[in-house]
């Protein structure tokens, strides 16, 4: 099954979780306060949302946004997630298990989560979508 975009279809079939954007923003203020101490924690706010929850590469997870923009968590077990701080997109490395009180049980195909204005965002979704994986 395919979606339509003004650029052409997106296939369909990756499902990820929504992450909650306040409980994320909560722990993203958290986790920048411990690693900036000099800068204002309260400045950053949520980058584009949705932000998703998306498994990939046989088990591996990634934070994915509504640009298409994401990252696989390391093997340190955090994840960057793009935030916004004093008008620039800013990446905070954020614990998986900290994660986890932000992710709800809300799924959105990846097709409809990520906006659909151009081919870069399109090329974005096909970057995540040839990713995923169904199975774990």
């Amino acid at each position: 099954m395919t979606t339509n975009t003004p650029t052409g279809t997106r296939p369909r079939g990756a499902i990820a979780h929504i992450i909650d954007p306040n409980t994320l923003l909560y722990i993203g203020r958290t986790t920048f306060a411990q690693a900036h101490p000099d800068y204002d924690a309260q400045a950053l706010r949520h980058g584009p949302t949705p932000q998703m929850l998306l498994t990939v590469n046989r088990g591996e997870l990634a934070v994915i946004n509504s640009e298409g923009v994401g990252h696989i968590a390391d093997d340190d077990d955090t994840v960057e997630v793009c935030f916004t701080h004093s008008m620039s997109i800013i990446r905070v490395r954020i614990d998986l298990g900290k994660l986890a009180a932000a992710v709800t049980d809300e799924t959105i195909d990846i097709a409809d989560g990520i906006r659909t204005f151009g081919s870069r965002l399109d090329d974005n979704h096909h970057i995540w979508f040839r990713r995923y994986d169904p199975a774990a």
